[in-house]
């Protein structure tokens, strides 16, 4: 999961978990503020109902309290309201609860609901004037909370849907701010792997990020020196290698010519295995020489038409002996005669007999098959083996410089450098194509070349 998806995630469950945390809460609490409400409300009610019943004792008629009662029994909260004069005489509405009990408590009325029975002594001139009583029923209060509950929750929820789409919105923003910089990062970690070392990641800020981004723009500047004194050091000793080799091979034709005079046979053994290791030597010379110029983008493609399959097949049949030495197959599978493209012929010589040498060093049984084909406007170059495979894990680096594989105990130490694939790899970047390989540990692998086909029109 990217960072951005992951920062937008927990922030936003973050977010969610908070507000149900707090909307819990709220309505906890407005539970509380409206019972406290309701029995405030209770109080002033009873307060008003002694008032008149004071009223009504003083002017000597019960008109004040009849009022009142009437009105209270309006309240669908009450389930019914009396009143006791000093005379013993009493109200009450609705008239079929005049036979209930006034005293204070709680009780059940018919039809299992539950009442909250409040009365007072009503004191005038020092002196009981009367009882007042109202009787609450505690299912329509608990209703009529509930409702309130429920509106102010409605509000609450369109209030904190619209807090969660901001604090999303916030959050996609703060992780694309932080993505952004290690994208660049990112990028110029892959610039460099492809050999890049002249691209500086461009991020100005003060934090974390700010500084990862300047250690990797301080660490791109000392490659790019080493690459520099590398490059340097790689022409010298390939000029400095190459004048001494060509004497070496030249004195060595000489000799197994034999115009200095007759050879025994084991000064004929030993001058073959010095021309052996003067070639090994000049190939690895001219691999160095192939890789300096890819790198220092001198190497130029200069395309011409050819029969590939033909190079194909010359380039195969070089490799035959040592393929039978090794008691392996080697063979170049074809659908057409002739297969004319407009191609380097130097470079995509070069990039068979890379390929096709990789697959005979790694390869113990079995054998391997070269085929070309057109595919659109692409060459395609594909050279099967049996070899050792490659782990997938691995398959990322086995195109870097002097990088070889790792081979198993019970197979054959391989001599080379590491440049093969490289070369292959720079070398079809050059002519616009690309390199890949298809491959399981122990099963073989599969490389691919792509060329891109040109028009000498």
């Amino acid at each position: 999961m990217k960072l951005t998806q992951r920062f937008s995630l927990t922030h936003g469950l973050i977010a969610l978990l908070t507000a149900v945390v707090i909307l819990g809460m709220m309505v906890a609490g407005a539970r509380l503020l409206f019972w406290k409400q309701v029995k405030t409300a209770e109080k002033q009610q009873m307060a008003d109902f002694t008032l008149a019943a004071r009223e009504a004792y003083f002017a000597h008629e019960d008109v004040a309290v009849l009022n009142f009662l009437r009105l209270a029994i309006k309240d669908e909260t009450v389930a019914f309201v009396s009143f006791v004069n000093e005379k013993g005489q009493r109200l009450t509405l609705p008239p079929e609860a005049g036979t209930q009990d006034l005293s204070t408590g709680e009780r059940e009325w018919p039809a299992g609901r539950l009442l909250v029975v409040q009365s007072q002594a009503v004191m005038a001139e020092k002196k009981n004037a009367g009882t007042v009583c109202i009787a609450y029923d505690r299912s329509q209060i608990e209703k009529h909370i509930q409702a309130k509950v429920l509106e102010w929750l409605q509000v609450a929820a369109v209030a904190s849907l619209v807090a969660l789409v901001l604090a999303w919105v916030v959050s996609m923003l703060l992780a694309g701010n932080l993505a952004r910089p290690l994208k660049r990062i990112r990028a110029g970690t892959h610039a460099v792997r492809s050999g890049k070392m002249d691209k500086l990641v461009d991020v100005d800020r003060a934090d974390e990020i700010g500084d990862l981004a300047r250690d990797f723009n301080d660490m791109v500047v000392q490659l790019k020196e080493l690459d520099t004194m590398k490059r340097d050091f790689v022409a010298g000793v390939t000029h400095d290698f190459g004048t001494p080799l060509q004497a070496i091979k030249s004195g060595l034709e000489y000799l197994q010519e034999q115009k200095a005079g007759p050879l025994t046979p084991k000064q004929s053994e030993y001058l073959l295995l010095i021309a052996n290791s003067t070639h090994q030597l000049t190939a690895f010379i001219n691999d160095l020489l192939t890789t300096a110029r890819i790198e220092a983008a001198k190497e130029e493609a200069f395309y011409e038409k050819t029969d590939a399959l033909a190079l194909a097949k010359e380039v195969t049949a070089l490799y035959q002996p040592l393929a039978e030495s090794k008691g392996l197959y080697l063979r170049l599978e074809r659908s057409t005669e002739k297969l004319f493209v407009v191609t380097d012929v130097t470079m995509l010589r070069q990039i068979l007999t890379n390929m096709i040498s990789n697959a005979m060093k790694y390869t113990e049984r079995g054998g391997a098959v070269v085929s070309l084909a057109v595919d659109g406007k692409d060459l395609v170059v594909q050279v099967q083996d049996t070899g050792i495979g490659i782990d997938p894990k691995n398959q990322g680096v086995i195109f870097d410089k002097f990088h070889r594989l790792r081979q198993s105990k019970s197979s054959m130490a391989q001599q080379g450098a590491g440049l093969g694939l490289a070369i292959v790899k720079g070398l079809s970047e050059t002519m616009g194509g690309t390199v890949s390989v298809e491959s399981q540990e122990g099963a073989g692998a599969l490389f691919i070349v792509r060329l891109l086909l040109r028009d000498l029109g």
